[in-house]
């Protein structure tokens, strides 16, 4: 019995020793110690390695104030007559009339063979300068026309923007003419200092030195005049690098408005025009 009891616990042992001998044999191996050294990388760093700095958001730059009301855009350009003319105004005109019979010749107009007329064009944009629109009456469809810039200091020359030569353009049509846009911002480059013109005065004071008469509506609102259909109401786009663009209609001619885009780089400088019919539209009032 003894005998037997001994044999029954040798055997439980020898199955222990087997169980503990394969619970050994799954466990997880140790890998031996490499034979060069290792440095461990930590999987993700907790601070980035190089100094950082926050990116700032982006502001829309443009060199023309944008704070103008309805009433004040009635007065960017005003058209005066000689008679309403103040009295500098009209010696300086008297004065340089010469120095006008010249440049209007160097640009291909015959100053001294059509009889002339002209008026003053105030413009609040640019008020360093003393601005006339001449008209030539040539007779009918034979008149031309031209715009001098005179400046008010006597420090720069006289300048002549040629508009039509009997009837005709010079070159190019003046609105979109590159000598215009070249002339127009030796102008500009002439004033004095100051606060930043506003963007449509600036648009409106080019528009009336090469386009015989100038009107835009200030109202997204139906025109209250008969031959009006809609009224155009003025727009400045301005992008991420500061060019701007001015957008308004000339209504002047009620049956065909014609729509302007100026645009002017990050410093100022126009650099294009597009001079072009607007679409008329026929409008029914829907009580």
């Amino acid at each position: 019995m003894d005998r037997q009891r001994l044999l029954n616990l040798a055997f439980v042992i020898a199955a222990m020793a087997v169980f503990a001998s394969l619970c050994a044999a799954q466990a997880t191996p140790v890998p031996p110690a490499p034979p060069y050294p290792v440095k461990p990388v930590p999987s993700e760093p907790s601070t980035i390695p190089y100094p950082a700095k926050p990116v700032p958001q982006s502001t829309t730059v443009t060199q023309f104030s944008s704070d103008a009301t309805p009433a004040a855009i009635a007065h960017f350009i005003v058209y005066r007559s000689q008679e309403e003319m103040s009295a500098s105004d009209r010696d300086l005109a008297v004065k340089t009339q010469a120095a006008i019979r010249d440049a209007a010749a160097f640009s291909g107009i015959e100053f001294d063979q059509e009889k002339w007329d002209y008026r003053q064009l105030d413009c609040q944009a640019l008020p360093g300068h003393l601005f006339l629109l001449f008209n030539g009456n040539g007779g009918a469809d034979n008149a031309s026309l031209l715009s001098a810039a005179i400046p008010r200091t006597g420090k720069s020359r006289v300048r002549v923007i040629p508009v039509e030569r009997r009837g005709f353009s010079l070159f190019s049509p003046a609105p979109v003419n590159p000598l215009a846009i070249a002339a127009f911002n030796r102008i500009r480059a002439e004033e004095l200092p100051g606060q930043p013109a506003d963007w449509l005065a600036t648009g409106l004071c080019y528009a009336a030195l090469t386009e015989p008469r100038i009107e835009v509506s200030t109202s997204p609102r139906p025109s209250p005049k008969a031959g009006v259909a809609l009224s155009f109401p003025p727009l400045l786009e301005v992008g991420a690098d500061g060019e701007s663009t001015v957008r308004f209609v000339n209504v002047a001619e009620p049956r065909q408005p014609m729509q302007w885009a100026l645009t002017f780089d990050a410093k100022g400088q126009l650099v294009k025009v597009l001079h072009f019919p607007a679409p008329v539209y026929a409008t029914t009032i829907v009580p």
